[in-house]
């Protein structure tokens, strides 16, 4: 597309706008040290966690693959796997006359513009890798489905873990491979259970994800008690907080957040569970109070929510708050979230 303005559309941006996919290496650090000091294996789960929130609090930073990893290798060590999982099988050519998915040249062109710009992938990188994964994705989902729709919806999570592990092919599909395999990955990845034969028939009939189906339900809750005039601005309004943070959660916050916060956004959650999913959007919503009950006056509520980006939210500002709704609310949640899936597939 030709842009008239040219500055934006086609020019380098400004070093300060640039940031690096590398972690800190004073995190590494303290992360293998911790890791050689450990004498048994039953505590690093709850030491690595504990370490991800401690970094989490620091404004400058930003969620990198190697906790995430880290993090996913002993939560596989200490729990059950709760679904099957996928099995991505690398062809090394697209194949799109089998599967057909809502925009992805577009969809994927865009995320590896994205990308490049943001200084996440090689200059030279094309499009046609990131389509190739998603073409995989999606045949490995369809093989769990009940039945498979003539168009598949967009995934944008699988576009945030290729940006996240920076285009690193084998990286991002043994993550993925067994990422599938927890609870967290049916809430954080939108697609992964939609018309799943893993799930209840009821949430898989319904034709919605579990995100809208378990998830939202689960923030109109924790909003109606601890936020009671933000969920009354979306009642006069019209509007159902639902709405919103489904949008929020299928995009995976993409053109909602800036990077850095959708990297610690998906570390996260990762590393606490879908529960963190829920109060990370009740955290977003206590941030954009005051502007919610502004456009609520104004009638502008659904224009403002949907169209503007979040600007100004730092998740080391809120990760006390978080902290405390969990106290408060974990145990609810927690019981909600898990209920969703026929029986758990058992041990690994």
């Amino acid at each position: 597309h030709d842009y008239p303005f040219t500055l934006f559309a086609k020019e380098h941006l400004p070093p300060c706008y640039l940031i690096s996919p590398s972690p800190d290496p004073k995190d590494e650090v303290k992360l293998s040290a911790m890791m050689m000091t450990e004498t048994s294996s039953d505590s690093w789960l709850d030491k690595t966690r504990s370490f991800v929130l401690a970094a989490c609090r620091k404004p400058s930073f930003t969620g990198h693959v190697g906790l995430m990893e880290v993090v996913l290798k002993y939560q596989l060590q200490e729990s059950p796997v709760t679904f099957p999982p996928i099995k991505l099988e690398e062809s090394g050519r697209l194949e799109a006359d089998t599967v057909k998915i809502s925009g992805l040249e577009y969809g994927c062109q865009l995320i590896v513009e994205y990308g490049v710009r943001l200084n996440l992938l090689p200059p030279t990188t094309e499009p046609q890798a990131l389509q190739q994964l998603c073409l995989e994705v999606a045949r490995a989902l369809c093989a769990q489905q009940h039945s498979n729709p003539e168009k598949l919806k967009f995934d944008w999570f699988a576009c945030v873990v290729y940006l996240l592990f920076g285009g690193q092919s084998a990286r991002i599909r043994h993550f993925l491979t067994t990422f599938s395999t927890t609870l967290t990955s049916g809430y954080l990845w939108n697609t992964r259970l939609l018309n799943s034969t893993n799930i209840k028939h009821e949430i898989a009939s319904s034709g919605l994800t579990v995100v809208h189906y378990n998830a939202c339900h689960c923030v109109e809750r924790v909003l109606q008690k601890t936020l009671p005039k933000v969920a009354c601005a979306f009642r006069i309004s019209g509007m159902s907080p639902s709405h919103l943070v489904k949008r929020w959660m299928t995009s995976c916050f993409l053109n909602i957040l800036p990077w850095n916060e959708i990297a610690n956004y998906v570390l996260i959650v990762v590393s606490e569970g879908p529960v963190f999913q829920v109060l990370y959007c009740v955290a977003l919503l206590k941030h954009l109070e005051t502007r919610l009950l502004h456009h609520s006056t104004q009638h502008t509520l659904l224009y403002d929510t949907l169209e503007e980006p979040v600007q100004g939210f730092v998740l080391s500002n809120y990760l006390d708050y978080m902290l405390s709704l969990d106290r408060e609310h974990g145990t609810m949640l927690r019981k909600d979230l898990a209920d969703i899936n026929i029986s758990c597939v058992g041990d690994r």
